[in-house]
């Protein structure tokens, strides 16, 4: 086996877990361990014909689930745009650059020594990722949204169909 077949993968694998993080309450960045523990449940769960997560002698709130899916969905639109964006301006390999992205979101302060040579652009965006890594997607969220406004009404309620 060439010594290149086998350091992509590896460099993948090695982002995927940085995109996942740390555990909560620490200083770890990423969308954290209890989410993509929670998202695969959620997975396993529905693969069964089930509604409701049950593990360890206890139920995941559904808004738990709700929360977790939001999570990961704006953990991979941020990165992914910033993985497309940093590709666009940056001549470095697109590894490299997933590699470089996923660092940052998950601050974990690994390198592949592209860092120093991307323009302002680019290091904005780095920079921009390990803030919203390091203080979590959610409360990102919170900080963008603003006040909230209670809803005194409701509309009737539609099934959609999905898939």
């Amino acid at each position: 086996m060439d010594v290149a077949e086998f350091y992509i993968p590896t460099q993948l694998f090695l982002s995927a877990l940085m995109f996942i993080g740390a555990s909560p309450s620490s200083v770890g960045g990423g969308i954290r361990t209890t989410t993509f523990a929670i998202i695969i449940l959620a997975i396993y769960t529905f693969a069964r014909g089930k509604n409701s997560i049950k593990v360890f002698g206890r139920e995941i709130d559904q808004e738990d689930m709700i929360k977790s899916f939001i999570v990961i969905s704006v953990a991979i639109m941020l990165t992914a745009s910033a993985v497309i964006f940093l590709s666009y301006i940056e001549p470095f390999p697109l590894t490299a650059i997933i590699f470089e992205v996923c660092s940052a979101f998950g601050t974990t302060g690994l390198s592949m020594g592209i860092t120093p040579d991307l323009s302002t652009a680019g290091k904005l965006t780095i920079i921009f990722l390990m803030f919203v890594g390091r203080i979590g997607v959610f409360a990102f969220l919170f900080i963008i949204r603003g006040k909230m406004t209670d809803e005194h009404y409701h509309y009737p309620k539609e099934r959609v169909i999905i898939g």
